[in-house]
């Protein structure tokens, strides 16, 4: 089998009219006027994350969840757009309360958004160890990426790191 890089069916040029660069000023303007944060800006991070090898094999992984769709314990006040984060129970009932985007069909399947079954399964197949026994919810839109970094991710990482979760998946929303 060959390495991508050597595969005659992957390309390493970047798609012929590619705008990623104009979409990110139409995705700032649309949060400047039409959603009304006029000091919406992104938090620039002028270096790649370290990559770091599993300490052990994947099937003996236990795997963190982090997810931004605005997870909550069911009957309990959901996340707000202010870059907290919650520590959700992987077995308890949740609901989706979420400022981005319509949580209505999101709701109907809660995996697309909030994979806990599906990460349940991997394990009980052995593709993965464990899964840990709390999630990380947190809001995907939030305007102030400063105020997630100094909010969200310190509870996240302190979890991780007490549930000696090896790799953390963060599902967008």
């Amino acid at each position: 089998m060959s390495r991508p890089e050597e595969d005659p069916r992957v390309t390493q040029q970047p798609l012929i009219d590619d705008d990623s660069e104009g979409f990110a000023d139409v995705e700032r303007n649309h949060v400047r006027e039409v959603v009304g944060v006029a000091d919406f800006d992104w938090v620039p991070s002028p270096d790649p994350s370290p990559r770091n090898r599993l300490p052990v094999p994947l099937s003996e992984a236990r795997v963190a969840l982090v997810s931004t769709a605005g997870v909550h314990v069911a009957g309990t006040r959901g996340l707000g757009a202010g870059g907290d984060a919650l520590a959700v129970p992987i077995d308890a009932e949740i609901e989706l309360t979420h400022v981005g985007y319509d949580t209505a069909r999101a709701a109907q399947d809660p995996d697309v958004v909030y994979p806990v079954r599906r990460l349940q399964a991997l394990a009980d197949a052995g593709f993965i160890g464990s899964l840990a026994p709390t999630a990380i919810s947190t809001m995907g839109f939030v305007p102030d990426g400063r105020r997630l970094l100094t909010r969200a991710v310190p509870l996240a990482v302190e979890r991780i790191l007490d549930e000696q979760a090896h790799l953390a998946l963060l599902v967008p929303a």
